[in-house]
């Protein structure tokens, strides 16, 4: 059901949304900001909200051109979102609380401004998710999985060469040291950032890259993060594990701090290389079904 057009400037659209935003969760800043400043694995939490006007920004345009039409439809955004503020609220779940605030900006961009608005803001409202730290239960669950696959990998690198090793779950006992694959090592730091920055990448225009065509594509490429984040960091730990059977475990210890940063190049580099593997693979697919 749609409201007939509405003519107002679009700061007061924007001043509506960002009151009522700051009335219902305000109160959820500080503890967001503290999870990007001091958790380590979400720094790139600060460059979210950047990326998210920067897209709005980017498409100016588009926006202005479009019809503004509101829509009824974005009181059931605007109550889902309430809804699910109300029962994160009541459980004590951050995550939801923290997450609710997607289908509440979506309601009240609908109320405002209508589908076709809506749907060109969409997606940079929702690539705010990735500022939100995931629960801890994902975490836990999937941590000691990782740490156990890493270690597996290096000790089949190792007795590869003809190293002797000992693996007991996530520690490899070497020659002269043991060498313990932490939760921190899991991969798992650099999983959200690296989804992040995939779907930046299949995106395409913030960077400056060429865009995908294929829906099917871009999903496949920001999917592709999950298990290049495993494999490289599982390549983090085998070098690890053979630099403290060569010169020990001090070694190791300089090599962990200064891998990181190389590691998630390497990762990054991944992506940007398979990126460009599909867009080959969708331009020849595209070629093909092009009429002679």
């Amino acid at each position: 059901m749609k409201i007939g057009d509405v003519s107002k400037p679009a700061w007061i659209t924007i001043a509506i949304v960002l009151v009522a935003w700051g009335i219902v969760y305000a109160r959820l800043v500080p503890g967001l900001v503290f999870d990007w400043q001091d958790g380590g694995d979400f720094s790139h939490g600060f460059l979210v909200p950047i990326c998210t006007l920067l897209f709005v920004w980017s498409r100016r345009d588009t926006l202005a051109s479009a019809p503004r039409a509101s829509s009824f439809a974005g009181a059931l955004f605007l109550a889902a979102g309430v809804g699910m503020d109300f029962v994160g609220s009541a459980a004590s779940e951050l995550y939801l609380q923290r997450t609710s605030m997607i289908p509440f900006l979506l309601g009240w961009l609908l109320l405002l401004e209508g589908p076709r608005r809506t749907a060109l803001l969409a997606f940079p409202i929702c690539f705010l998710l990735f500022m939100i730290p995931p629960p801890t239960l994902f975490w836990t669950t999937i941590s000691l999985p990782l740490q156990l696959l890493a270690s597996g990998v290096a000790e089949g690198a190792l007795r590869l060469v003809g190293i002797d090793v000992l693996r007991e779950g996530n520690i490899l006992h070497l020659e002269g040291c043991s060498l313990e694959v932490a939760s921190a090592c899991s991969g798992i730091r650099s999983l959200v950032t690296l989804l992040a920055l995939a779907t930046l990448l299949a995106e395409g225009s913030l960077l400056g890259l060429a865009t995908m065509r294929s829906r099917l594509g871009k999903v496949i490429l920001v999917g592709s993060a999950i298990p290049v984040a495993v494999m490289v960091n599982a390549l983090r730990v085998t070098l690890a594990a053979f630099l403290a059977s060569a010169a020990g475990k001090e070694t190791v210890d300089r090599f962990h701090d200064a891998s990181g940063l190389v590691m998630f190049v390497v990762a990054f580099a991944t992506l940007f290389g398979w990126k460009e593997v599909l867009r080959w693979i969708e331009s020849r697919s595209l070629s093909r079904s092009a009429p002679v």
